[in-house]
């Protein structure tokens, strides 16, 4: 079906696949439905080690991971070093109601990758998804 300019508004993410890892059950799902809205398809996860080896399964399919930055077994931040050895072009947002320290902000930056601050709504959420797939870097706080 074509796409018109307005569906693209609406849908800024059409034909993306982000990885999602979120440990919160609750939570993983409510932002799936978010990233669902914005029109790209979830590979949802529970952790960190997960995220990893669904990169490593399928890293041509997927467009963009969303981390988070507390998750139990390995962090948001250590998931997003091993996906930079595994990929040195992995585009990841990591995700957090905590700021991330000034050398994880550094390297976020330096890879071209973003933060987004808890709690997130949608249009921030696909604010900072679509700029870092689009090659800018993103630290949004509230």
């Amino acid at each position: 079906m074509p796409q018109f300019p307005e569906d693209l508004e609406n849908r800024p993410l059409e034909g993306k696949r982000i990885l999602l890892a979120e440990d919160e059950e609750r939570l993983r799902t409510i932002v799936a439905m978010m990233i669902e809205e914005l029109g790209a398809e979830v590979v949802p996860v529970s952790d960190g080690l997960s995220a990893l080896d669904a990169y490593r399964g399928s890293s041509s399919e997927v467009d963009l991971v969303l981390l988070d930055m507390r998750m139990s077994g390995l962090s948001g931040a250590t998931t997003f070093k091993r996906l930079l050895e595994l990929d040195p072009d992995v585009k990841v947002v990591l995700s957090s109601g905590v700021l991330p320290d000034d050398d994880l902000v550094e390297m976020l930056v330096k890879h071209g990758c973003g933060f987004i601050e808890k709690p997130f709504n949608l249009d921030k959420l696909g604010d900072v998804l679509g700029k870092v797939l689009g090659g800018e870097s993103v630290i949004q706080t509230l």
